[in-house]
């Protein structure tokens, strides 16, 4: 899709995306802490299956566990955070921005 600045007609276009951005910041935050009980979990599983091995496993098997669950809270929240940070970029900010004459403005399609 070809965006045209409805001011100068410039073709020279930035997308900001100044929501989504801040959305996926916020929801990687938001994840990696309420992924906290994924930690645990993720680290009782990782230990009870590194239990096979020994201590080492165990050890191992808790620590990778633990950071499995962080990343997979993390991932998911700032996935959906991006995603809500898209729809406001798209229906309630400016979120294109002409280079050439600075114009700020929307494409709204409802």
């Amino acid at each position: 899709m070809s965006v045209t600045c409805p001011k100068c007609g410039s073709k020279n276009i930035e997308i900001k995306n100044t929501a989504r951005n801040i959305g996926a910041s916020i929801g990687l935050a938001c994840g990696a802490t309420a992924g906290y009980s994924s930690v645990i979990s993720g680290a009782r599983i990782g230990g009870s299956l590194g239990a096979i091995t020994g201590p080492t496993g165990i050890a191992v098997g808790s620590i990778s566990g633990a950071i499995m669950g962080m990343l997979i809270g993390a991932s998911a929240f700032g996935s959906a955070g991006a995603e809500i940070g898209k729809h406001i970029d798209e229906k309630v900010l400016d979120n294109y921005q002409c280079l050439d004459c600075k114009h700020t403005f929307s494409i709204c399609k409802n």
